[in-house]
């Protein structure tokens, strides 16, 4: 069995587990991360992740109640407290590096699908 904590680390295994729902919400993520200052609404940011704006609205609307994205007047703003932008920005940092990817892809995709216990 492959070690993803060892890879990982616990802080971006337990983010992971708790905010990253899809490939979709980690796409969101890396973008703001990169964009913290970007004040978008659903329709543009769907441009820009080229994606359709209602496939985002559940995304994003799980990360305002993470209190990751602030969500006002049709406005998607980056606010996350202190301590959760570090984790993130490990997590960011992990998607540059070819084995945590894998290992940040396979933990992802395991939410999504997990196996059934037999």
């Amino acid at each position: 069995m492959y070690d993803l904590e060892g890879v990982l680390g616990p802080s971006v295994m337990q983010f992971v587990e708790n905010h990253v729902q899809s490939l979709l919400t980690w796409d969101i993520l890396v973008y703001f991360h990169k964009n913290p200052e970007t004040a978008v609404d659903h329709a543009a940011l769907a441009l820009r992740l080229g994606r359709r704006p209602d496939e985002l609205a559940p995304e994003v609307q799980a990360l305002c109640k993470s209190n990751i994205l602030i969500c006002e007047s049709d406005l998607i703003r980056y606010d996350p407290e202190p301590p959760t932008r570090e984790t993130i920005a490990d997590f960011v940092d992990a998607c540059q590096d070819r084995g945590r990817r894998l290992a940040l892809i396979a933990l992802v995709l395991h939410k999504i699908a997990p196996r059934s216990q037999e």
